[in-house]
């Protein structure tokens, strides 16, 4: 079983892949499809340092279609 990583670029990709080797499959996204929100709906932080540093993602205006 190989295991997935994901970068932006398609040039990444490739090189990313040939550092990494064969038990890795280097995808591209072409582009982000979702950024960390400024602010939470609350106004607490995105970033959740006391929780493993979970963060609030947004989807990208016009990547709604990229995300699903």
């Amino acid at each position: 079983m190989k295991n997935l990583v994901i970068v932006e670029s398609p040039a990444k990709a490739k090189t990313i892949e040939k550092y990494l080797g064969k038990d890795f499959h280097v995808l591209s996204s072409v582009g982000h499809i979702r950024s960390i929100v400024k602010t939470g709906k609350d106004g607490t932080p995105p970033i959740d340092v006391a929780n493993d540093f979970f963060a609030v993602y947004e989807v990208d205006p016009g990547e709604e279609e990229s995300y699903h």
